[in-house]
């Protein structure tokens, strides 16, 4: 009887290995061929001319307002003022600046409309709110909002642009070191319009590359994202470490219902939690939800 049960097992052993190998070679090349779809799409937008809307910086001075034209969405509020001829600094701050960092706050300006973050960051308000800066409605640093509207931007005299009156028009933009003087700005999307004029073929062709490389990195951040956490393996739970898992411990001799899990012995995966995971109303919500 054993030797029969082990006849008629080796072949369903057999073809279990063989299904497993089918799998194991199906996901293979669904993999593969996941990314090369993705390659391919990031290949198909790097051609294929932008869609982003175009918007209008309205930049005031003491000399009259002037209206910018064709102003990317997205576009870092400095950048986009230095590219088209127009500094968010004055004077000697032209050459003496942070370059996009935050933490000179030469680039002061009063910004009306749509800009992201719509409102000041920690960041800039740390900056603004240090002499001879006055922290107020409307005043933001040039280096750390984009645009994402059509805007007025008012400039106010001073090296650091803190006096009350505004500023006269500069008479051309400044940029001391070129090209990098954007070397910090990671907000900007690449676009056309704003790339040095090729001179030959092999120029135009490193920045489509460029281009080319951005797209990769966030088609597959993105799709990287859209898999399952690799902390909770989409359970979106993980064990309590207040207690260990365990729903209780023990404390002074006498055992005690978690607080933390409230006995269950699992919290939300912060992770992947979709919101800040630091705001413990919302991860409380959550886990009541759950």
């Amino acid at each position: 009887a054993s030797t029969l049960a082990q006849a008629a097992g080796a072949p369903v052993a057999q073809a279990t290995a063989g299904v497993g190998g089918c799998a194991v070679v199906q996901t293979t090349l669904h993999r593969v061929m996941r990314w090369r779809y993705i390659s391919f799409l990031a290949f198909v937008r790097c051609l294929t001319p932008s869609k982003r809307p175009h918007h209008s910086i309205t930049w005031t001075t003491a000399d009259g307002s002037r209206v910018i034209d064709g102003v990317q969405r997205g576009e870092l509020l400095r950048t986009a003022l230095l590219r088209r001829g127009f500094s968010p600094h004055n004077n000697n701050s032209q050459l003496i600046n942070c370059r996009g960092l935050g933490t000179c706050g030469t680039c002061a300006v009063e910004v009306r409309g749509a800009v992201e973050p719509a409102e000041a960051s920690a960041r800039e308000r740390l900056r603004l709110s240090f002499p001879p800066h006055e922290l107020r409605a409307n005043l933001r640093l040039a280096c750390q909002c984009t645009v994402h509207g059509d805007v007025v931007v008012s400039k106010f005299e001073g090296f650091w642009g803190a006096r009350p009156t505004l500023a006269p028009t500069a008479a051309n933009a400044k940029t001391y070191f070129g090209e990098l003087e954007f070397l910090l700005d990671r907000r900007t999307p690449p676009t056309a319009e704003l790339r040095p004029l090729a001179n030959d073929a092999l120029n135009d062709l490193g920045w489509r590359l460029r281009d080319l490389g951005g797209v990769v990195r966030r088609e597959v951040d993105r799709a990287l994202r859209d898999g399952p956490c690799e902390v909770c393996n989409g359970t979106e739970v993980v064990d309590c470490p207040n207690c260990d898992g365990m729903g209780r411990y023990v404390t002074y001799g006498t055992e005690t219902e978690c607080k933390a899990c409230r006995g269950s012995g699992q919290v939300v995966c912060r992770a992947c939690f979709k919101g800040d995971p630091w705001d413990l109303e919302a991860v409380r919500e959550r886990a009541r939800r759950r």
